[in-house]
């Protein structure tokens, strides 16, 4: 910046909020780099650079109560070799440096002033990294901003995994206010077990996967406001791989009531009845994603071991008949066996605990294990099937076929290449 634009730079409020900006403009009330500083520190000194010319400007609590008067204060060429950051920009083309010192609000709230200060930092980074990912993810190199934290880049966190195979995003929509557009992108995070130990840490963690459902409201790029559904519907445990990324113009900050730090938003009304349905079709997305675990509902024609019956709206999980150990079972028992086979079955199914598998799936999924069994063991019982159904007189190579189509079996796709490679050419 030129001195005049560092002057207005620092002049609080410097440019009216009912002024048209660019369009690509995140300011808004001319107040963000101040009051953002002033909330940390007694003072704030921005140094910048530009054509050659170096200057540097102070606003110094201890100053203004010592002067009586809001002074802003100017640094002679003289004292900017001082300041911290100088011969950073004595190297540099253009650029600007900003200097907090003295957190007295940090000293009074902290004991050990270093490790709150660092703690600061991480939290810092964490927040940066999130609000401006789309920034710091850009596709196109030339738009793509740089942000480090001493020395050390900071990566920007993507919250709807737009990379990963296994996330569904949805059909982007767009409303329209005038002559402005509201672009609106639903996303469905995949089922847990299918995301690494970086995807989830990319996320926010296990623990914080619940919370950060909802909209997630860009204001030029910039995410504003996140983890919330504005009361169109509840959070809940089956919804919270829904995320809806919405897309605003600054030209319609009025309507969305943007706070002066930019961190709140209020959803207009006219447009609610046009994101009910776009929720509600996201949510439902994701509860079938827990249903079937990241399958496609649509094409589902694998074998369950457990059917969901819905009974006038009473769900009971039962066990299907049809398996093929079951009927086994049936053919080597004896008349009264049979009898007792069916009663053993309806008991485990009378005393399905569904109140305590919900309770510890939300509480703490990584206690919920898939595919717990090892691989001999599965091997054993898939060898023990064949040699029933051939003893029966059963159709080996129907089974073989139908393997891979058991939602038991298809945890385990080792021991169904291995079981078709021994007995596949069998007769």
């Amino acid at each position: 910046m030129t001195p005049e634009e560092l002057e207005n730079a620092m002049r609080y409020g410097s440019q009216s909020s009912t002024d048209t900006r660019r369009k690509d403009d995140l300011g808004r009330f001319g107040l963000g780099l101040k009051m953002a500083s002033m909330s940390q520190c007694r003072k704030l000194t921005v140094m910048t650079k530009k054509d050659g010319v170096i200057c540097a400007a102070c606003w110094d609590l201890d100053y203004i109560i010592h002067q009586e008067n809001w002074s802003l204060q100017f640094f002679p060429e003289s004292e900017l070799e001082e300041l911290p950051g100088y011969l950073y920009l004595k190297l540099k083309e253009s650029g600007t440096v900003v200097i907090w010192e003295e957190f007295d609000r940090l000293k009074q709230g902290a004991s050990k002033v270093q490790k709150a200060f660092d703690e600061k930092i991480e939290l810092t980074r964490k927040h940066v990294s999130l609000v401006f990912h789309r920034f710091l993810n850009d596709e196109n190199p030339k738009n793509r901003l740089s942000i480090y934290f001493n020395g050390e880049a900071v990566k920007g966190i993507d919250p709807f995994l737009t990379k990963h195979p296994a996330t569904q995003p949805l059909s982007e929509q767009v409303l329209r206010i005038a002559s402005d557009e509201i672009r609106v992108k639903p996303y469905v995070l995949p089922y847990i077990s299918k995301l690494s130990k970086q995807d989830i840490a990319a996320i926010g963690g296990k623990e914080e996967l619940r919370q950060q459902q909802g909209f997630y409201i860009y204001r030029n790029k910039r995410l504003i406001i996140w983890g919330t559904w504005f009361r169109l519907i509840k959070h809940n445990e089956l919804g919270k791989l829904a995320r809806v990324r919405v897309d605003i113009p600054n030209s319609l900050d009025h309507i969305w009531e943007i706070d002066i730090k930019k961190s709140r938003a209020s959803l207009p009304h006219f447009i609610k009845k046009n994101l009910v349905d776009i929720v509600e079709n996201t949510v439902g997305r994701s509860e079938r994603v827990y249903k079937y675990r990241g399958r496609n509902v649509q094409t589902d024609n694998l074998v369950h071991v457990w059917n969901p019956i819905d009974d006038r709206g009473r769900f009971q999980y039962q066990i299907n008949r049809e398996l093929p150990v079951i009927k086994m079972l049936e053919a080597n028992l004896n008349e009264g066996g049979g009898a007792i086979l069916e009663a053993f079955i309806k008991m485990l199914e009378d005393a399905f605990p569904y109140s305590d598998v919900y309770y510890r799936m939300a509480k703490s999924e990584a206690n919920v294990t898939e595919g717990a069994l090892e691989t001999n063991e599965v091997y054993n019982m898939a060898e023990q099937m064949v040699h029933q159904i051939e003893n029966m007189g059963g159709d080996v190579a129907a089974f073989l076929k139908t393997m891979d189509k058991m939602d038991f079996f298809i945890k385990y796709p080792d021991v169904v290449s291995q079981i078709r490679e021994v007995y596949g050419n069998d007769g």
